[in-house]
């Protein structure tokens, strides 16, 4: 774990996203090697143990969307997935550039990938399982035209151990397949729309924080809410008030998430509890 003394430096007091990719070798470049992805793979894995159905990080800038090395995946019945860490309750953004390989057969609408963000169960296969509510998105390549384009997916993270999965799970009935090729993949939170805090002024100090946080605004801040790393909320508070001195003293040392509210607007920083 980084020490409270390194988080202090990378924290500041705002109201604006950090943009750090919370995926690893999402544009698939070197040190990323080249060749078959297997169950043994990191951090890009898979759950296919059959060669055939493996996906490949492959090199050939010709092709690729950016860069020289790409994901490429096979015609079906593939995976590829990758664990890693959000703050629960902080709102991502899941950018994705993908292409379908045109000449493999006319593309219909059973031959898309499913892309999901899931529990990081520690389940057997590794594949993780569906939320409740589940964050999937399905790529369509039934109007796709052979160039590179982007899906992106907005989603809150319910918790912090997550599985970004992308799969092509069936072959189609009407004919072959067409394989796929994926690049330059990146989860970043979501950065504020210009409708933000700063119309408001709002601020925010100090961080770290001992005993008080005291935030303030040109309007009434509806409600303040602070959660842990953990997700866990310590904190909601309704306020109407301009100014305030939100005690967190109780709060035990580590870094927090605040939540601010002013008409419909929301802002979001981290701060450390010292």
């Amino acid at each position: 774990m980084k020490k409270i003394t390194f988080l202090i430096t990378l924290l500041t007091i705002s109201f604006s996203f950090g943009q750090t990719n919370l995926i690893t070798y999402g544009n698939f470049e070197s040190p990323q090697a080249t060749g078959k992805i297997t169950s043994a793979s990191s951090p890009w894995s898979s759950s296919v143990g059959y060669t055939s159905g493996q996906s490949s990080v492959n090199n050939n800038s010709s092709v690729a969307h950016l860069g020289d090395q790409f994901l490429a995946m096979p015609n079906d019945f593939t995976n590829v997935r990758q664990s890693f860490t959000a703050v629960a309750n902080t709102t991502y953004t899941l950018s994705i550039w993908y292409q379908f390989i045109m000449g493999q057969g006319t593309p219909d609408a059973t031959d898309g990938i499913y892309v999901s963000i899931r529990n990081d169960d520690g389940s057997d296969s590794g594949n993780g399982s569906q939320f409740s509510t589940p964050i999937q998105v399905y790529i369509d390549p039934s109007t796709i035209d052979g160039s590179w384009h982007e899906l992106t997916l907005e989603f809150t993270a319910p918790q912090a151990n997550l599985l970004l999965f992308m799969t092509k799970q069936a072959r189609a009935a009407s004919g072959p397949n067409n394989a796929a090729r994926m690049d330059d993949i990146s989860i970043t939170e979501k950065l504020l729309s210009v409708k933000d805090l700063a119309q408001f002024k709002f601020t925010a100090s100090p961080n770290p924080a001992k005993d008080y946080i005291n935030i303030s605004a040109a309007k009434p801040i509806n409600k303040i809410e602070v959660y842990n790393l953990l997700g866990q909320q310590v904190i909601n508070s309704n306020l109407n008030s301009t100014r305030q001195d939100i005690s967190v003293s109780n709060l035990s040392k580590g870094v927090y998430i605040l939540k601010a509210f002013i008409e419909d607007a929301t802002g979001t920083y981290k701060f450390v509890k010292e």
